[in-house]
């Protein structure tokens, strides 16, 4: 990514500097997955918006709140969810 502050997709305005709390009900049209492995604020994810060709971002799904931490202040989108759920890893451990 640039380094420009912000990015929309999907009509979401996703934080390249930071992570972006998402209400769940806005990703209807996006890929979320949720790998099984609890990590801090839920579980270790990752999340795909609905364009063809975009990559995958890390995430956190947190089922309680209904709610997802996009990690979209990554270099670039990960080709798989598995590749952005392990980079996620690396970055709370």
């Amino acid at each position: 990514m640039s380094a420009q502050k912000k990015t929309v997709l999907d009509n979401i305005t996703i934080d390249t500097t930071k992570p972006t709390v998402v209400p769940m009900e806005l990703l209807f049209a996006w890929v979320v997955w949720r790998f099984p492995r609890p990590c801090e604020g839920g579980y270790s994810g990752a999340v795909h918006p609905p364009e063809a060709g975009h990559g995958w971002y890390p995430a956190i799904v947190d089922t309680e709140q209904d709610r997802v931490l996009i990690f979209g202040h990554v270099k670039e989108p990960f080709t798989s969810p598995e590749a952005a759920a392990k980079h996620l890893d690396r970055m709370i451990a």
